[in-house]
């Protein structure tokens, strides 16, 4: 689960053990929620775990591929964690309310549930463009373009 999963209070997942990593409880800042998660991990019903560096790549990867450039190492924690466990067998699903991480988990073939709104419709890879001379690449939003120097900006790429 994300940080936005502890903050609204999604610690609890029926007939399951919920898991996270230390980077996302970091996030998580708010007292409750710091509270709420270690009632959970007292109780059995959370475990905070820590994915292998293979695994981190691979999320890494995957979200440098598909644009999606902007997630937190939180949110790169979380998608290495769930590919990992499924990797070993377990029946995952990914708690988030994040778009960002829906995108990309479900590019991996990974489960989401998402929290708070009905989550995305469809995959999404961004590409980031310079509207003044034409420049496609990659690189961040924001940033000057490499040819021109106007501020580059992220879209979805039609393929």
């Amino acid at each position: 689960m994300d940080a936005a999963a502890l903050i609204l209070g999604f610690t609890q997942v029926e007939d399951a053990v919920a898991v996270t990593s230390s980077k996302v409880l970091e996030e998580a800042r708010d007292r409750e929620a710091r509270y709420r998660v270690l009632a959970a991990q007292e109780g059995g019903s959370i475990k905070v775990m820590e994915p292998e560096p293979v695994y981190v790549e691979k999320a890494r990867e995957a979200a440098r591929k598909l644009g999606e450039i902007e997630l937190s190492e939180a949110d790169i924690s979380v998608l290495a964690l769930a590919l990992q466990a499924s990797k070993l067998g377990w029946d995952t699903c990914i708690l988030t309310s994040d778009y960002s991480i829906q995108n990309l988990a479900s590019k991996l073939g990974l489960k989401v549930k998402p929290i708070l709104h009905q989550g995305i419709r469809e995959v999404i890879t961004w590409e980031v463009y310079c509207g003044a001379c034409g420049w496609v690449g990659y690189d961040k939003p924001g940033n000057p373009c490499p040819r021109c120097g106007h501020k580059l900006r992220r879209r979805p790429r039609r393929d």
